[in-house]
């Protein structure tokens, strides 16, 4: 999700490690702190939606491999 405006973002005031902020915009490429939260925040709203959704597949039965494509023995043709 991008931000919009200033007008969709809340300022917040918030106790950080230094080293873990400056580690995150490194690893982000991204210039300045706000952004590098606001990027992992987004990132881990994305990841719980998405293991929620796995845990609903699960709680289904899963996902039935129709084709018989799922995490072959590799080992097997080796060689």
């Amino acid at each position: 999700m991008l931000v919009r405006s200033v007008r969709d973002l809340a300022r917040k005031n918030l106790m950080v490690d230094e080293e873990d902020i400056s580690a995150l915009k490194r690893a982000l490429g991204v210039s300045t702190e706000s952004e590098a939260v606001r990027i992992a925040v987004r990132d881990r709203l994305a990841l719980e939606e998405a293991q929620t959704a796995f845990r609903r597949i699960q709680a289904r039965g899963g996902i039935d491999d129709v084709f018989r494509r799922s995490a072959p023995d590799l080992r097997k043709h080796a060689g």
